[in-house]
């Protein structure tokens, strides 16, 4: 598909990606509390004022990267097709929770930041990730109400199953980008349909 945005659009789009890359890399390597945009600035290689053309503070950008990153993943989680000729509804499940997987662990600034929440002293930070994670466990929870609906499921209490879910998902991806011989996504995945979903797919 042909961009139909002109050139100084285009422009605009990259350099807010290249100072959202350069921050996301920044609160990876310090933490939220430890960053500065006196750091984002040298590592995107831009001037001070270009930052402030894009975004008011440290938090402004911040919350980009959390609201980029839940933007995508609403793209992976989609509803469970149900027609006729469509896939079975356990692979596109499976397909769904590999393509979010994947999305988040091969961009390792992006997982180290997510996974540094409880652990930043800085009170609006942890609220923000708090609130993340809060907006991923009612996706799922959604998702779950959806399997029940269409009778992939079985009968369960979708916010208590989502909530052990979500901290099975962040347990994993902890262990992927700490451990150097971690399991692939594919490995975990298959090890978490058996472990989770078996307990509630029909």
């Amino acid at each position: 598909m042909v961009s139909t945005l002109d050139p100084g659009e285009r422009a605009k789009q990259e350099r807010r990606r290249q100072i959202l890359d350069a921050a996301k890399a920044v609160f990876a390597d310090a933490g939220y509390h430890g960053a500065s945009i006196n750091a984002i600035i040298e590592r995107a290689q831009i001037a001070r004022g270009t930052f402030y053309l894009y975004f008011s503070s440290k938090a402004a950008v911040f919350d980009s990267i959390l609201d980029q990153a839940m933007a995508e993943l609403r793209t992976k989680l989609r509803r469970i097709d149900v027609a006729p000729g469509a896939p079975a509804p356990q692979v596109q499940l499976r397909e769904q929770v590999v393509a979010t997987l994947e999305y988040i662990v091969s961009d390792r600034a992006l997982a180290m930041l997510l996974m540094s929440a409880g652990h930043t002293p800085d009170a609006e930070a942890t609220e923000r990730l708090d609130l993340f994670f809060t907006e991923v466990r009612d996706l799922i929870q959604r998702a779950l109400e959806t399997g029940m609906e269409i009778g992939l499921l079985r009968p369960c209490k979708p916010q208590l199953v989502a909530a052990a879910m979500l901290g099975m998902i962040r347990g994993v991806i902890e262990l992927m980008i700490h451990q150097t011989d971690a399991p692939t996504v594919d490995e975990v995945v298959s090890e978490m349909m058996l472990v989770v979903f078996r307990g509630v797919l029909k």
